[in-house]
This record gives structure tokens, C-alpha cells and sequence, in this order.
């Protein structure tokens, strides 16, 4: 992996950290009502808000750590593709929190959704080429 690709790959992994972070915090996670109704709404009400929250901020440190230091690719790079699949759904089960007038304006949570586009294709870019690539081929 190149050293630009690496840096790139680091500043993923750092927004990711601190993204997930936030998640630990009441009040502070933009997408605090987002994250925590969608998850509820999938796990049929077995989850609460803030299990929820946690649970994902834990995966999403958890990812950060493994892309700013390289760790476990082939894990991080699957992980990281369901994780930024997952952030799609709240358009389907939650269009009156991701929408104004489904499907042409997108509120501001909605926006932030759309956002992960970018980052989903960025990610890919970075990390698809290197998941089987081993850290002694580097040297």
C-alpha cells in the first residue's frame, strides 16, 4: 500500500473513531435519533436507544482502530462494507426521518445518509485492492 493510500486510509479510520466515539455520549452523535430508532425498529423493538448506541459505537471504534492501524484487512474491509450498507436502511424503514418529499428532497438526516455514498465509494477505492495483499509483501 502506498503511503498516500495509507494516509487516506488513516483519516477514514480517524473519522470513523471519532464518529463512534460520540456514540458513548448522550446528546452528542448527530445521528443519535437516526441510529438508535433504526436499530430498535430492526431488532423488533429488542434493543433500546441506548443499547443500540452503544453497541455501534463499539463497532465503529472498533473499525476506526482497524483502518488507522491496519489491522485485520480482509475482516475490516467486509465489516466495513455491511456497516456503510447498514447506514442506507433508514432511507427504506425510516423515510419520514430521511425525507421531505420522498425520494427528491432528502432532509437533513437524509443528507447525512446520502453523504456515506462518498464514503462507502472512498473506502472501497482504499481498502478493496489491499484485503489480500499480506503486511511482508510491503517490505
Amino acid at each position: 500500500m502506498s503511503s498516500r493510500h495509507r494516509y487516506f486510509q488513516r483519516a477514514l479510520g480517524l473519522v470513523y473513531f471519532h464518529f463512534g466515539l460520540l456514540k458513548f455520549f448522550e446528546d452528542l452523535s448527530p445521528a443519535e435519533v437516526l441510529a438508535s430508532e433504526t436499530l430498535h425498529r430492526l431488532s423488533w423493538s429488542l434493543l433500546e436507544a441506548r443499547s443500540s448506541l452503544t453497541f455501534l459505537g463499539i463497532v465503529e471504534v472498533g473499525l476506526g482502530v482497524a483502518l488507522f492501524f491496519d489491522l485485520f484487512r480482509k475482516w475490516t474491509f467486509y465489516a466495513f462494507v455491511a456497516h456503510m450498507l447498514g447506514t442506507f436502511i433508514p432511507l427504506f424503514l425510516l423515510p419520514e426521518f430521511a425525507f421531505k418529499i420522498a425520494p427528491f428532497a432528502p432532509s437533513f438526516e437524509g443528507q447525512y445518509i446520502l453523504k456515506n455514498l462518498a464514503i462507502l465509494t472512498a473506502g472501497w477505492a482504499l481498502l478493496k485492492p489491499n484485503i489480500h495483499q499480506s503486511r511482508k509483501d510491503e517490505s
